[in-house]
């Protein structure tokens, strides 16, 4: 491994495929080894929340969320040929999510010190949300049936606990004051993930009623935007709050189309709205990256630009390719190869496998340790990359 990940080739740079060879080179022989080596915290159980530039785990508190992305994101490199072994892995990070992480109730917790005491016991509807990808993407690689009785039950406590008389969740089940879409975005991934896995299950259901609900509340009706906060009746905030995510009208975007293509109802008024309004208010045409928030009235708030925000639009890019032909397929896999260069940037310069997180709007990069977290935005992204190049 050299100390520091080159830069692109002239070639790399141009085109989509040597790129995308470039990204997969990455992920297999420097980022996958480097977290599956030093991420799993063996002497506490879980994964660690970050690894400092010089390759080594950071002893924070552990948010129980970032265990079950991490067993999403292993068994992911599983199903794109990681030669390692994702087993212990994947091992590692259930027998955390359902020992210290667990509630005792079929829900995990939220926050922990890294010995494991609670910090936040949660429960916190967003992390629910990934523990159920966790176990989508576990079943299809492994094929263990546990895997659909434990990710039922989990939905049922979900809506037992957490759901909101009109439709949707709560967050947390003493917080009725304050309502988000961005867990319910990750509810819907996990439903579709699961549509195709378990077709008897329950996950139809909720898929429909997160994007019925997203048409008619998320939606502003003045201009398409997508809204993150609500009041307690699924009536729009309009205080310090009221702040828009250009990721997050990436992510949605990207969702809306594979709702639409695995036969639900068509969306595609909302999924490019979406995607435009990314384009036209949340894109930074001179660093070439989606800025992470934009006030109410859609001017940026500090053009910060993180990382994750790269690589939804960089999916919602692929998969516009995907529904394209002629001018405007080259249009959407020009904004894709954009994007996969913007986040080879994050990359760039550092010890292979890491990445930065946070973009000034001088474009400088905070120097932080790299978070854990970010690997599923990457992996998820690397492999639409990698499936949009094979199919062409």
């Amino acid at each position: 491994m050299s100390s520091l990940l080159p830069p692109l080739t002239q070639t790399e740079m141009t085109d989509v495929r040597a790129l995308n060879a470039r990204f997969q080179s990455w992920l297999h022989h420097s980022a996958l080894p480097l977290w599956s080596s030093k991420g799993p915290d063996h002497e506490y159980g879980g994964f660690f929340e970050t690894i400092g530039l010089n390759g080594e785990p950071c002893l924070d508190n552990k948010r129980v969320r970032v265990t079950a992305r991490q067993i999403y994101c292993f068994a992911m490199a599983a199903q794109m040929n990681w030669a390692g072994d994702v087993t212990p892995l994947m091992t590692h990070g259930w027998a955390f999510l359902n020992g210290i992480g667990a509630r005792g109730d079929g829900s995990i917790k939220h926050i922990l010190a890294r010995e494991g005491a609670i910090v936040n016991a949660g429960p916190d509807l967003y992390d629910q949300a990934f523990v159920l990808l966790a176990h989508a993407e576990c079943l299809r690689i492994s094929g263990d049936e546990q895997h659909i009785d434990k990710a039922r039950y989990l939905l049922g406590w979900i809506r037992s606990h957490l759901a909101h008389s009109e439709a949707g969740f709560y967050d947390h089940p003493d917080n009725s004051h304050t309502l988000r879409s961005n867990p319910h975005m990750h509810l819907l991934e996990s439903a579709l993930a699961w549509i195709s896995l378990d077709p008897d299950g329950p996950w139809w259901e909720l898929a429909e009623e997160i994007v019925g609900l997203c048409r008619r509340r998320f939606v502003r009706p003045s201009d398409g935007v997508l809204q993150e906060f609500f009041n307690a009746d699924w009536s729009s905030r309009s205080d310090d709050q009221a702040l828009i995510e250009p990721g997050h009208h990436y992510e949605w975007a990207w969702l809306l189309m594979r709702w639409q293509a695995a036969g639900g109802a068509p969306c595609d008024d909302i999924y490019r709205r979406f995607y435009n309004i990314g384009e036209d208010y949340g894109f930074c045409t001179r660093r070439h990256v989606a800025v992470d928030v934009l006030t109410n009235d859609l001017n940026w708030l500090d053009g910060q630009a993180r990382l994750w925000p790269q690589t939804e639009r960089l999916k919602a890019s692929l998969a516009l390719a995907f529904l394209s032909n002629g001018q405007e397929r080259k249009v959407f896999t020009s904004k894709a190869l954009e994007s996969a260069l913007a986040l080879w940037g994050y990359l760039e310069g550092l010890l292979p496998g890491l990445w930065r997180d946070k973009m000034h709007k001088d474009g400088q990069f905070v120097t932080e340790p790299a978070p854990a977290s970010t690997f599923y935005h990457i992996i998820c992204a690397l492999a639409e990359l990698d499936r949009f190049v094979k199919s062409h």
